[in-house]
């Protein structure tokens, strides 16, 4: 059954449809806000909050665009409220993070400081290339997706992927 006929059912009364959306979507939002969010549980209530706007509004849904970019803008907003309300916004402390038993804690130190390092080059990127280069490699978006997200050509997010990549690495040899 297709996203838009799941959202037909659910405008008719048949809310108990929406699970399907949920089911096939959280992966998916729960990806967005926890990129954009760095804290897994903030970003569980951002998931949450994501598809309850989404069914609040299921009626502005236009199903001449996918389902996921319209469920991936309600999120990226709803992050965006969130982090806006939350001014004492913290991610979560690396350190927490499983390291490589095997690895030395030099090279765990090393690990650290260049991932620190990358997370602030991305940070600091231009948002038309961090945004991108964000739902392609954290959301795993495809390139049509993120295209008729951002509402610009394909070209386009091909091009800003592969320049952010580019700086980033360019940025990390200096």
């Amino acid at each position: 059954m297709q996203d838009y006929e799941i959202v037909r059912l659910c405008l008719q009364g048949r809310t108990e449809y929406f699970e399907r959306l949920v089911e096939k979507y959280q992966k998916l939002v729960y990806s967005l806000a926890r990129t954009s969010l760095k804290d897994p549980q903030l970003a569980e209530d951002a998931a949450q909050e994501a598809f309850t706007k989404a069914y609040r509004h299921l009626a502005s849904y236009n199903p001449e665009y996918k389902f996921s970019t319209w469920i991936a803008r309600i999120t990226s907003n709803t992050c965006t409220d969130l982090m806006r309300k939350r001014k004492d916004f913290c991610p979560i402390d690396d350190a927490l993070e499983v390291t490589d038993p095997e690895s030395t804690p030099e090279q765990q130190v090393i690990g650290r400081e260049t991932k620190s390092r990358l997370e602030a080059l991305i940070e600091g990127l231009d948002p038309k290339y961090k945004q991108p280069l964000m739902l392609y490699h954290m959301s795993g978006m495809k390139y049509e997706e993120i295209a008729e997200y951002l509402k610009v050509p394909m070209s386009i997010v091909k091009n800003r992927i592969y320049r952010a990549r580019k700086m980033l690495k360019q940025a990390m040899e200096d």
